[in-house]
């Protein structure tokens, strides 16, 4: 299980401060809900890839564990997506620079991937924009959807976009 949580801080950051991160505590297990006291226990660390257009690092991601039903989740910063090396903010600001035609100093195949899921997810993301109150129709023209609902994330915040949409329709944005 993956919890995204907002640690206020960027990729250079959290790199720095290492498994000495302010990682968050819980009243209960995500998992079963039992109360946490005693029952949740730090289970180690995973390193894996952060990567940004000016740095590639190596962070560590907390794991947790309850006793009670011994489900183990990891703490994953809210600027990174889940199996995704590159940020959040890396990610969406190629995928916005092609959908407003400018050129991007990257990995041609990769930028394809990343748009190519984007574009995939797009009735997922207005399901959820629907889900939430906004009141708009869905037109055939995918490029112009893509844009609108682009600006839509970027003026919610990418990372407040992450964390709130996180497990709509048991999904989180970008998954497969």
């Amino acid at each position: 299980m993956i919890i995204s949580h907002n640690f206020g801080i960027g990729l250079k950051e959290y790199q720095e401060r290492g498994i000495s991160n302010a990682f968050p505590l819980f009243d209960h297990c995500p998992h079963c809900h039992c109360v946490s006291h005693g029952n949740i226990h730090r289970h180690g660390f995973y390193w894996r890839n952060g990567v940004n257009d000016e740095l590639t690092v190596r962070i560590p991601i907390c794991r947790m564990k309850c006793l009670m039903c011994q489900t183990s989740f990891s703490i994953l910063p809210d600027f990174l997506l889940p199996y995704f090396q590159y940020t959040l903010f890396t990610i969406l600001s190629r995928i916005k620079r092609v959908l407003d035609g400018k050129k991007n100093n990257t990995y041609r195949q990769l930028l394809h991937f990343h748009l190519k899921r984007y574009l995939k997810n797009l009735k997922w993301i207005h399901s959820y924009f629907i889900d939430n109150g906004s009141v708009s129709g869905i037109s055939c023209d995918e490029r112009k959807e893509a844009k609108k609902y682009m600006k839509r994330i970027l003026d919610f915040g990418e990372s407040s976009f992450l964390r709130r949409s996180w497990g709509h329709l048991s999904k989180y944005f970008m998954a497969h």
